[in-house]
């Protein structure tokens, strides 16, 4: 009888952490991803990544560009890219990782597509670094998510290096608009 009641624990042990492991393996994943050298853009990223903390019933992975692989392209729900501005352009990293997506076959197609940037200055080309990424994850057949605010409607950017905003960290008020991307994105990603 004691042999007994140990099997029924133990295969009640076994199955409860198969539940678990397949709910987390249906979870949508969003992938959070960045380039950074100065580490504003990888601030404005963890700040993303605790937006969608906020969200029950998804996941997330954060990583710079240069470590994701295909694979965790392909297993995204959704995609929230972030890129420093460099003369009014994407960085040319991110530029090259969004070229190595995978195009045949359009498998990026209907994934959530948002993006953040940081820029040195006023009207030093955020949003036209943002149109550009949002432009490419279209041709790639992305459904595209702006900020929570309208302030932010085309996706996360902060200023970092003008004015009352020239410092060593970004500032409170960017990091306030990409956790709410974040969390917009994985409320999003959750239904």
């Amino acid at each position: 009888m004691k042999n007994r009641n140990i099997k029924a624990t133990v295969f009640i042990i076994l199955l409860r952490g198969f539940i678990e492991v397949s709910n987390a393996q249906s979870l949508p994943s969003i992938l959070i991803t960045y380039h950074s050298e100065s580490g504003k853009t990888k601030a404005m990223a963890e700040a993303v990544a605790e937006g969608v903390s906020q969200v029950q019933g998804v996941s997330y992975i954060l990583k710079p560009i240069s470590k994701v692989q295909e694979q965790e392209i392909l297993n995204a729900s959704a995609i929230i890219l972030g890129s420093p501005v460099y003369n009014a352009n994407m960085a040319p990293q991110v530029q090259e990782f969004i070229n190595s997506w995978p195009f045949d076959g359009r498998p990026l197609k209907d994934k959530i597509g948002a993006v953040f940037v940081t820029g040195g200055g006023f009207s030093i080309g955020e949003e036209a670094v943002m149109f550009s990424m949002i432009r490419s994850m279209m041709i790639h057949g992305m459904v595209i998510v702006g900020g929570e605010e309208v302030e932010a409607a085309f996706g996360a950017s902060a200023i970092t290096g003008e004015g009352e905003f020239d410092g060593k960290e970004v500032q409170e008020i960017f990091l306030e608009k990409a956790k709410g991307l974040g969390k917009r994105v994985g409320d999003m990603a959750g239904r």
